[in-house]
Order: C-alpha cells, then structure tokens, then sequence
C-alpha cells in the first residue's frame, strides 16, 4: 500500500501501510516479549519402570510484573523420546499455571535434562515465536518387570517346586468340598449359598475345604548371561527384553517372599541380594545402568551354576537365543528362561464365500 500510494501520490494509501507496517512491527515485538521471563518446572517421579503411566506436572512461572502470557504451547520431549503437548492460554504476571499429563518412557535409563519447545502465535496470529527450553529433572528409568511365561506354565513356583529346602507357599490346594464350620476359621472361606441352606435346615455353616498347600523353593537364584555360540546374531532389543524379564523375575520372587539373588555377568558375576528393600533398591539402579557384557564364556556360564547352592532354584536367563547355550547347561533341576517370548503364528486366510441364507 505504500509503494501503490506513493506512485499514485496517494496520501491515504501510504497513512494505511503506514499503520499496517506499524502494526506489523508492533505485533512481532508483543510475540516475542510473551515468550521472555518465563520458567519452566516439571514435577515427576524420580524412579519409575518403563512403560508404566506416570501423572507429571509441567507449571509455567511468568516472572515478569505487569504482562502476563497468552497462548503458551508446550512441546516436552520427556527422556528425549517421548512427545507430550501442553496449552497455557493465559499465565498471569508474577503467577503460575500448571498442566497435569500423563506419559510414559519406553527406554531404561538415566536422563538429567529434557528439551522442550514453546510455541506461541500471540497476538493477531500474524507471527509463531518459538523457544527451545531445557528442563532440569532427573528421572531414573527401571526396566520393564516381565514376568516369565515359563512361570505361569509351572504354577508361579506354587505346587511346582521338586528340588531340596521347600517350604509352604501361601496358595491354597485343591478345593476338596464342603464341611462345617469350626472355630478358626477364615470368614472368606464360608460358601454363602451353602451356608444358608444349612442354616435354613438348622445346621451350622458351611466352609470351603482345600487341600494341603503346595511347595516352593525357600530360597532362589536368578543367573543372567550373554553367552552365545559362534554365529549367533547379537541383537541390542533381546538385552533389553532380556532385563525386563529378570526385573520381572526378581519382582515376582519378592512377592511370593522367596529370598533371591541375581548373578549377572555385568556385574562381574559378584552375588546381589535383591529380597529385602534396601538391597531392591540398589538393584534397580544397576539394572537401569547395566550394559552388556561381551566377554562370558561357558565355563563362566557353567562355575556359577555348579558352585550355587543345593538348596537354591535356579532359574538361567540370557539375552541369546536358548538353542546357542542350552546344550552347556549341566544335568540339574532349573528353568530355562526363552527370550523369545512372543511368538507370532501366521493365521490361514479364509477365502470361502458365506453360503447364501435361504428364503423363507
């Protein structure tokens, strides 16, 4: 408009694109005085396990006096892999305003800093001003706890135990009937149907009557290697899963309340008690940080089984495929961990028509 204006000698054109100019440069000032004097703060767990949904807080502090911020978009890379977005329409001056969300980290391990973007088209929506902002928080991120199919195969270690130091475990038998009721009894055990037809009989109640309990092992060992034959494809998602399963194998022990300890090959083969709550604390971090170790071989493999205690389960976890060291493994009761746990069958495709419903 000014350059129309000022060929045609048009003093009404040019006061227009004049005005419009001004306001142009007064709306490219105003976007980038929103995004200035601003802090963000993240409030999170400090450890958490992989693809576990956690609640987290993403405030804005506007620490100017008179201005506040308008339509505040929040990109938050959380552990530098996960995108989460946020909207701050409106934070005051000298005030706060808080988003709650909720994620989730797929990958074990430690991140100090996470990279956020903030977005901005105040006001008009003439400009998009950015920010690139890193957020202190240091998050500890634990493997993913994956329980063995193995151990549901057996019975979670309930009536399954056939090796030496047995104890009871907590799970009841097999149910055998019904029989009257006698002093000590649990009030979960009455079978309320059975109980009211007695009672309506004069009889007293009726309780559910199990077999003994079953047998699990008084004490465990989890051994973790990555011994492989020669030719044997090394794949950095198997270590993963691999931790995961013994996350999940060292969890599910705990609450059962078999005392266990994990001999791994990353930590240099040296026993770590994992039962009680200290020492579970100081495992996490080592499985969070552990890396693989490329130097087992099978007679490492092969001491650490031989020199574990008679009474211990043995259960033998590895990041390689069970056919390259099942063959080393000696002639005692223990479970073998697969890593292949999912296995995917190829569904046959049905290519008959329907056949055609006859009228009536």
């Amino acid at each position: 408009m000014i350059v129309i204006g000022l060929f045609r000698i048009d003093g009404a054109l040019i006061s227009l694109g004049a005005a419009g100019l001004l306001l142009a440069l007064l709306t490219l000032l105003a976007a980038r005085w929103n995004l200035t004097g601003l802090k963000f703060h993240l409030t999170a767990p400090r450890r958490v396990f992989a693809n576990t949904p956690f609640n987290l807080r993403l405030s804005v502090l506007n620490q100017r006096a008179l201005f506040g911020s308008w339509q505040l978009t929040l990109d938050l890379h959380l552990s530098k892999s996960v995108h989460l977005s946020s909207y701050a329409r409106w934070t005051a001056a000298r005030s706060a305003s808080t988003s709650k969300i909720l994620g989730a980290i797929p990958n074990r391990g430690a991140v100090a800093k996470h990279p956020c973007l903030v977005t901005s088209t105040f006001p008009l929506g003439l400009f998009c001003s950015q920010k690139q902002v890193a957020i202190d928080h240091e998050i500890l991120v634990f493997p993913q706890a994956l329980v063995p199919r193995e151990f549901l195969a057996s019975g979670q270690f309930d009536d399954a135990w056939e090796g030496e130091g047995d104890q009871a475990s907590d799970a009841p038998g097999e149910p055998r009937g019904l029989r009257p009721y006698q002093p000590g009894d649990r009030a979960k055990q009455i079978h309320w149907p059975a109980t009211i037809r007695a009672l309506a009989r004069g009889r007293d109640p009726r309780v559910r009557e199990y077999d003994p309990p079953g047998l699990r092992p008084r004490r465990a060992s989890v051994i973790f290697h990555s011994f492989g034959t020669d030719h044997t494809l090394i794949r950095t998602d198997l270590f993963e899963r691999a931790l995961a399963l013994v996350c999940g194998t060292l969890r599910h022990f705990r609450a059962i309340g078999v005392p266990t300890n994990l001999v791994a090959d990353f930590l240099f083969w040296k026993p770590q008690p994992t039962f009680q709550t200290e020492a579970w604390s100081k495992t996490l971090p080592l499985l969070a940080h552990a890396t693989r170790a490329d130097h087992t071989e099978a007679h490492d493999l092969l001491t650490e089984i031989e020199s574990a205690p008679s009474d211990h389960a043995l259960v033998v976890i590895s990041d390689m495929p069970l056919e390259a060291w099942k063959h080393v493994i000696p002639d005692r009761p223990l479970i073998l961990i697969d890593i292949r746990q999912h296995q995917f069958k190829q569904k046959d495709l049905n290519l008959q028509k329907p056949a055609a419903k006859s009228a009536s």
